[in-house]
């Protein structure tokens, strides 16, 4: 039995389709070779479709199958070692932020202390509080202050209660 127009036009806009990807995408040495392995996947499927013996479809449906198991494992090698560079890059980018932070609350601290606002001191819990203070911080450290709100916000999403910031927000400016 001859191949079926059918069959011959699928296996053509696949070809076509994973030909037009590797195109636009493909960045790597390896991404030609595995193109090729992968069209001649399609190509053997094909052949497997024509009017061969019983034994000789048999041993085509066993050497597809064959193919296949070995690109299933290719590509699952691929996606763990994707997953273990974004994993990766994840984890650096969170020690970068995290020293950040520390940085930044250290410098807070610090001049939280010069200006003589440590409140944990015991003498200094007695000391009135001045509103123009704050003002001051935050003009003094407008993308400390920034920062601050942005976490601040994300916690807020984070947490769930974003209702409670909506009606604070529906209060504030009545």
């Amino acid at each position: 039995m001859a191949i079926s127009d059918r069959i011959k036009a699928e296996a053509e806009r696949t070809i076509a389709g994973m030909q037009r990807f590797a195109a636009k995408y493909g960045d790597d040495v390896d991404d030609a070779e595995e193109l090729e392995h992968r069209i001649a996947r399609i190509e053997a499927s094909l052949e497997g479709c024509n009017g061969l013996s019983q034994d000789d479809k048999i041993q085509k449906t066993a050497e597809n199958v064959f193919e296949l198991t070995c690109a299933q494992e290719r590509s699952y090698d691929s996606l763990r070692r994707e997953l273990k560079i974004s994993r990766d890059e994840y984890r650096r980018e969170c020690e970068s932020i995290k020293t950040e932070l520390k940085k930044g609350i250290g410098d807070v601290m610090k001049k939280i202390e010069d200006s003589g606002m440590d409140c944990s001191a015991s003498g200094a819990a007695k000391k009135t509080y001045k509103p123009h203070s704050m003002s001051k911080f935050i003009t003094d450290n407008p993308l400390l202050t920034f920062n601050g709100f942005m976490f601040l916000l994300v916690l807020v999403f984070v947490s769930g209660h974003f209702d409670v910031l909506a009606n604070l927000v529906k209060v504030l400016f009545k």
